[in-house]
């Protein structure tokens, strides 16, 4: 009899709203692994607070709620307030809005909204907690940064909290920075009766059991500089696939790197499932099981059949391939060997200037900012400003007025460095293009977000700029073990 009734979930209107008063009550949920969806998930809401007005074009309800507990619900957002009414919620079958207590809900994915759409911006500023704000750097001092956006106007940017500016993103080096999320990731196959396998959280990828995840870097160079940070509970444990065709399985042509224990493997892999071993080594600093995480640098040229490889920032092992690296493709893909014991984050990809590090030994802690220009250069100072179009660098040995234009990454030094303080009301937003914002959220009101945070101050922005909404971002999952990787 339950499962009958599970299954008619998705098509009876009673138990759409017994199902949403259960949640928002708290009552024990069923038991079964599934996630519960129910509604409508086809495209086009319309966000308004009038229930009339709210209906979804053509009676499709675009909108997806999910709940700490799995549950998931389709409709349309209308509102949020957190200091009395929660999230506002309407649904076809429902007469009138139906509204969630936060303190029960993990995200709300949007449709697109009609309104005012993203506006191309010539850069992103990365802060210390992990926001990525795009626009257009107008200035910066000793106290902030001042930016343009189309969604919020001008925004005053804490300096201290600041960690990285790409003036130009239409010239930097940098070709991938992330994850930022989960959707724009490829999972594989996941075993029968599960069915999550790779989890977001906090700019992290966290692998709940052992599956492959991955992505296509559309505009992958010949020369790449691939880096991440690995974390593990025991003993590393992965699997890692680059310049690959495939990202959802194994079989495919490109670049296998192993880690397993103290024990690294290097094979040039192709569809047809044969290898080539192109190296080995040995990490003794991986014996013992006391390191718990790394940062992972490979540096690849497709036309000089190289492999480099460096380990925070020392350089490990250089490789050569003696055969045909003309199937190469431009996916990178993670692969955990063991259950739920693998994290991934700080995931880049950028050119590289085919450079190899001389030096064995990890590189001091700078602390100084660093500039990187478009010819590849580096530079270590202070950042005096930025105003006019110019950057005023200064050095050991001279002030340079360096053209905005000429810059691709502005790396700000971490000994003064601030983080905005974590509140409960925080949620995490993340926009339909590129970039994601932390915010104390005030409310969501007639098509408006309105927040505040300590890297910005207040703000307001049009809700029609965001797909996601996390809420409870601080929130343990007591059923994703992985949440406890360091």
């Amino acid at each position: 009899m339950r499962s009958c009734i599970r299954t008619a979930i998705t098509i009876s209107s009673t138990i759409f709203i017994a199902t949403a008063i259960r949640a928002e009550m708290g009552l024990p949920e069923d038991t079964g692994t599934t996630p519960r969806q129910v509604g409508i998930s086809t495209p086009a809401p319309v966000g308004t607070d009038n229930a009339t007005e709210s209906k979804a074009l053509d009676g499709k309800w675009g909108d997806s709620l999910e709940f700490l507990n799995g549950d998931k619900l389709h409709g349309t957002m209308t509102g949020v307030s957190p200091d009395s009414h929660g999230l506002k919620w309407t649904h076809p079958d429902a007469e009138s809005p139906i509204a969630f207590n936060l303190s029960r809900l993990s995200s709300a994915t949007l449709a697109r909204r009609p309104g005012p759409k993203s506006a191309a911006c010539n850069a992103v500023v990365r802060l210390t907690n992990g926001d990525l704000l795009p626009g257009k750097v107008l200035s910066m001092d000793a106290n902030k940064l001042v930016m343009e956006s189309w969604y919020a106007g001008k925004i005053n940017i804490n300096r201290a909290m600041v960690k990285r500016v790409n003036p130009n993103i239409g010239v930097s080096s940098v070709i991938y920075e992330g994850p930022a999320d989960l959707e724009s990731w490829s999972q594989g196959r996941v075993r029968r009766g599960n069915n999550v396998s790779w989890k977001y959280k906090d700019g992290a990828l966290s692998a709940l059991q052992p599956s492959p995840i991955g992505r296509i870097i559309d505009k992958m160079p010949d020369m790449a500089d691939i880096r991440f940070d690995a974390s593990w509970r025991a003993m590393p444990s992965f699997c890692f696939f680059f310049l690959s065709d495939n990202i959802e399985q194994v079989q495919g042509n490109g670049y296998s790197f192993q880690l397993s224990g103290s024990s690294v493997y290097l094979h040039r892999v192709t569809r047809e499932g044969g290898s080539r071993n192109i190296g080995s080594l040995n990490l003794q600093q991986f014996d013992q099981g006391t390191v718990k995480k790394c940062s992972f640098n490979f540096l690849v040229s497709r036309k000089d059949k190289t492999v480099v490889f460096l380990l925070d920032g020392k350089l490990v092992q250089q490789w050569s391939d003696p055969g045909d690296t003309s199937g190469l493709g431009k996916g990178i893909m993670f692969y955990p060997q063991s259950q739920g014991d693998l994290r991934i984050s700080n995931i880049s990809v950028a050119e590289w200037d085919g450079k190899v590090p001389q030096s064995t030994t990890a590189e001091p802690e700078i602390k100084d900012d660093l500039v990187r220009l478009v010819n590849g250069d580096k530079i270590s100072g202070r950042v005096k400003s930025f105003s006019a179009g110019k950057l005023k660098f200064e050095t050991s040995y001279t002030t340079l007025d360096i053209p905005l234009e000429q810059v691709t990454v502005v790396d700000l030094s971490s000994e003064n460095a601030a983080r905005a303080r974590r509140n409960k009301d925080d949620v995490r937003m993340r926009f339909f293009d590129r970039g994601e914002i932390t915010l104390g959220l005030t409310k969501i009101e007639n098509g408006e977000v309105k927040g505040q945070s300590e890297n910005f101050g207040t703000i307001a922005m049009p809700i029609e700029a965001f797909r996601l909404i996390e809420f409870n971002i601080y929130e343990e999952r007591k059923t994703e073990d992985s949440d406890s990787l360091p």
